[in-house]
């Protein structure tokens, strides 16, 4: 995509984008635009030629120094009721009507949206990369993404080009979240994955990494990410990417937890036929992650972060972990496995633990597609949300998700669910009872390995995915929870 940057607008082919609120006479330039349209601005709307509906995308034509010129108008309904939020649900809109149409060249008037015309600058960077993005490269056409063949031109006289940016590069951290989360399971694998993140975050300023193979895993004790991932024949791996930018203000570093699960049969708890279809975003926590680590290292923000990747095929094989067995996890506790199925909570476990251990963060959190249970409770459309803390200590991470609209409910996890996660007979403790709370089972157990470091763990079984189209995405991956953990990080209340 290529992007400029204008003052005023300049007569071209490009199809004219304007924002069209409620009270349109109010816009600081109407008269502008009312010239732009013949001084037909008001008979256009009242004729619902244009619409001011908010988040409705409509089309006309003007005459433009003899030249046939298409308008394309975004509703934005009462102004007054605009946040960022609706600003950029509604350019979302706007993408994702233009990716049906066939104009490749648009001016962009910011200053008819209504709003900072900075915010729009950054909705439209971030919404004309993720509103519209698929995963290509897989069939046998060459399709390209539509917003690469597009050319856009931002209209205003404010310095929107660093907002823009911004936008720009978050939404290209989601959108390579979601690819990963999509990739083929034969093509995306613990190894491959790693090889893949090395390279991509090889020339990253301050950034360093490493990568522990299977090998080394068992070497150094991490009995449950290797139990869960040696009946596979592509072994396990643990990822670290490291950044500390010199500015930051603390030493200790945020830890960024992932569960990578590239594909999960259930293993010997083997899924049913249709539970095991779509189990390659079984990872989509892991590939969450980076997404943050890649908006954070592009933007470069003055923080030390870690992301630790926990990655493993979930397969059966005869070599493979069984219900009834036990294994000792980098922590030194043991576990009794009762299912297999529940291996995220394993492979979390020995992260958790490591990420705590190793860096001793300020703040640890944890992000997996981790149990249907946390869906039966709150639905598809929330992020079940769980912390060794009070609930004062996740107030600014509410605040941030209203911001971004990816909705969070906080779920309880206590001493009942520590007694439950600890009633095996023979071990230290059990990764699965079948009983009610499931959600609230795996948060506890989790927690065993925190090593009470304050942690905030996101079942993002519900909402990693979506059925439907929104502003934001089409049908498939979201990268939840990326917007809002950068919103928390940029806002500067993360640490209070």
């Amino acid at each position: 995509m290529n992007i400029k940057f204008e003052e005023k607008y300049i007569a071209d082919e490009a199809a004219i984008v304007i924002g069209l609120p409620e009270n349109i006479k109010e816009l600081k330039n109407f008269d502008e635009l009312d010239t732009l349209l013949n001084g037909l601005t008001e008979e256009i709307i009242s004729a619902n030629v244009l619409s001011d509906k908010y988040g409705k995308v409509t089309t006309t034509g003007v005459t433009i120094q003899r030249q046939y010129r298409k308008v394309i108008a975004v509703g934005l309904g009462d102004s007054s009721e605009l946040t960022a939020l609706k600003v950029q649900k509604a350019v979302g809109k706007l993408f994702q009507f233009m990716a049906g149409e066939k104009d490749t060249e648009i001016q962009i008037i910011l200053d008819t949206f209504s709003f900072e015309p900075e915010d729009v600058a950054d909705a439209v960077g971030m919404m004309s990369a993720v509103s519209s993005h698929k995963l290509t490269g897989y069939d046998s056409s060459d399709k390209k993404q539509f917003h690469d063949e597009l050319d856009i031109t931002l209209v205003t006289k404010a310095d929107v080009k660093s907002a823009y940016e911004h936008g720009a590069s978050l939404g290209s951290s989601i959108t390579l979240a979601r690819d990963f989360a999509t990739m083929p399971p034969n093509m995306l694998y613990p190894e491959s994955f790693a090889d893949q993140l090395a390279v991509h975050f090889k020339d990253r300023p301050h950034v360093k990494g490493e990568v522990k193979d299977f090998d080394t895993l068992i070497q150094e004790g991490f009995g449950l990410l290797a139990a869960v991932g040696k009946a596979s024949v592509r072994k396990p791996r643990l990822v670290t990417i490291e950044y500390k930018h010199p500015d930051a203000t603390d030493d200790a570093p945020i830890a960024l937890i992932g569960k990578g699960i590239t594909y999960d049969s259930g293993g010997y708890s083997l899924k049913s036929r249709n539970g095991m279809r779509s189990m390659k975003y079984d990872m989509s926590g892991a590939a969450n992650v980076v997404g943050m680590m890649d908006a954070i290292t592009k933007l470069e923000l003055p923080v030390h972060a870690v992301a630790v990747l926990a990655l493993a095929e979930n397969m059966v094989d005869g070599n493979g972990m069984r219900p009834d067995d036990v294994y000792k996890s980098l922590s030194g506790k043991t576990v009794e496995v009762s299912n297999t199925d529940a291996e995220g909570r394993l492979v979390l476990a020995d992260a958790v633990y490591y990420a705590a251990t190793k860096f001793s963060p300020k703040i640890m959190m944890d992000f997996a597609t981790l149990t249907g249970a946390v869906i039966q409770a709150i639905g598809e459309n929330r992020t079940g949300v769980f912390t060794n803390q009070g609930r004062k200590f996740i107030n600014n991470l509410l605040i941030s998700s209203k911001v971004t609209g990816e909705d969070i409910w906080h779920l309880p996890m206590s001493e009942q669910e520590d007694e439950r996660v600890k009633k095996s007979d023979i071990a230290d403790l059990l990764n699965a009872d079948f009983k009610p709370g499931g959600a609230s089972f795996a948060a506890a157990f989790i927690n065993q390995f925190t090593e009470g470091t304050p942690w905030v763990h996101f079942d993002i079984a519900g909402t990693s995915n979506t059925s439907r189209s929104t502003p934001f995405a089409k049908k498939g991956s979201t990268g939840v929870m990326i917007r809002t953990i950068l919103d928390l990080i940029e806002s500067g209340t993360l640490y209070e």
